[in-house]
């Protein structure tokens, strides 16, 4: 993967493979850890959309600085940035579930999940603005 200006790849925290093939197995590969130069972090993996389901579906969680020291919660443009940068193409969307279904205990991230809702994805198509495609 050629990655734009400004974000390098950077090898997983240790024991991070360990935890996550005890969550999912060794069928789902662990994300990838991306730092933007402005003190983005990245996650992107391909995830199941539910637990032993073989469909898998992009997700980007992303946080600005450390947490407990400078972390604050990504603006819009980041969001954005981070997602063309690193899975041009992809439709994403950004969830916000019933607080009671909320399980983010990492509170200065937000996370993009691929979509494949048709209806949503045809409605983005047809009423574009006519920006440089991704």
């Amino acid at each position: 993967m050629k990655l734009p200006s400004g974000w390098e790849e950077r090898p997983a925290p240790e024991g991070y493979d360990d935890m996550w093939r005890a969550q999912y197995g060794t069928l789902v590969p662990s994300p990838r850890f991306f730092w933007h130069r402005d003190g983005r972090v990245a996650l992107l993996g391909r995830e199941p959309v539910a637990r032993g389901s073989k469909d898998l579906r992009w997700h980007i969680s992303v946080r600005h600085g450390d947490p407990g020291v400078d972390g604050r919660v990504p603006s819009w443009e980041e969001l954005v940035d981070t997602a063309h940068a690193l899975r041009p193409g992809v439709p994403f969307v950004i969830a916000i579930p019933p607080l009671s279904w909320w399980i983010n205990v990492h509170p200065d991230v937000l996370h993009m999940y691929e979509t494949r809702d048709e209806a949503l994805v045809t409605s983005w198509r047809n009423e574009r603005g006519g920006q440089r495609p991704s």
